[in-house]
């Protein structure tokens, strides 16, 4: 048999998210009335990417969310959030659930684990761990413990949910963070903030919106700016040689954007995620950071 090295496996705390979790009777129902994706992409072997809107549109939050329990019209689901958003999501939550018995809260005693290797799969069978099916965002639960497809360095990671995790970290959360960036994933509190309608954050290319599911809060105001060309802004991938400190401005002859995150590649140039104008960007104009590094856009975020 094929002996398996696990000695290259990163693991590390997610301390900059947190769990909220909510169940009860009917509360997929009543979920579909409030995300903006399709609840029914959602089950105990698929997690699915959204984001819960005030009314006016503006983002609470985004999130993970996975389906733990299910039992007849009985669910228990759980959210995957910043942890900057977590209360806001639970209070939006509480907002419109009247008529429903519903159980919502944070859940502060769960750890999240993230942990990224090509063996990760074998790791999880040591570890006497679940593990999901291998495309994006499969989940699989056991007991008190919650296992995601979500990769953070590389094609191969998954994050680890439970209250009782006895697993050491071995690599700053840090480490984890640059992969997000090197990725081209946007986070919410750095990327983007909730002034900015989640359609300018790239909500459509990280299959986080559902245009033909019907109503939720904030709707009307989403699909308009999708099917009326109202989207003006997209979160991009950027490639620099040098490093800049950010959030950095981006120019053409004026400022047009910022670079909100920087990692260095394993090329020894630095990627970055920016916020820019879709117009800027399609006339392919010269972009220069004000101490005149290039800046070269590489791709949009989620795709």
């Amino acid at each position: 048999m094929k002996s398996v090295s696990f000695s290259a496996m990163k693991i590390s705390q997610r301390t900059t998210f947190h769990i909220v979790k909510a169940s009860g009777k009917n509360i997929l129902t009543y979920l579909q009335g409030q995300i903006t994706q399709d609840i029914q992409k959602l089950s105990l072997r698929q997690a699915i990417y959204a984001a819960i809107l005030a009314p006016q549109g503006k983002a609470v939050t985004d999130f993970y969310l996975l389906q733990t329990q299910s039992k007849a019209d009985w669910a228990e689901v759980m959210f995957l959030c910043p942890q900057a958003t977590a209360l806001a999501l639970v209070e939006r939550l509480r907002m419109f659930s009247m008529g429903y018995e519903l159980r919502i809260g944070k859940v502060s005693s769960w750890k999240i684990l993230s942990v990224q290797d090509d063996n990760v799969d074998d790791w999880l069978v040591k570890q006497g761990l679940p593990k999901p099916e291998k495309h994006q965002l499969a989940s699989t639960h056991d007991d008190h413990v919650s296992v995601l497809r979500m990769p953070d360095l590389s094609s191969h990671g998954v994050w680890i949910m439970a209250e009782h995790l006895s697993i050491p970290s071995n690599v700053d959360e840090s480490e984890m963070e640059r992969g997000r960036i090197l990725r081209g994933t946007p986070s919410l509190g750095i990327d983007w903030t909730t002034k900015l309608h989640p359609l300018n954050a790239n909500l459509i290319e990280r299959d986080g919106v559902d245009f033909d599911k019907g109503c939720y809060v904030g709707q009307e105001v989403t699909s308009r700016m999708h099917w009326r060309a109202g989207i003006k802004k997209k979160l991009y991938r950027v490639q620099l040689d040098a490093v800049v400190e950010v959030p950095c401005a981006v120019l053409t002859s004026v400022k047009v954007g910022e670079i909100t995150s920087l990692a260095k590649g394993d090329n020894e140039k630095y990627t970055g995620i920016a916020l820019l104008p879709i117009e800027v960007v399609e006339s392919e104009k010269t972009l220069r950071t004000a101490d005149d590094n290039s800046v070269e856009i590489v791709g949009i975020c989620g795709e």
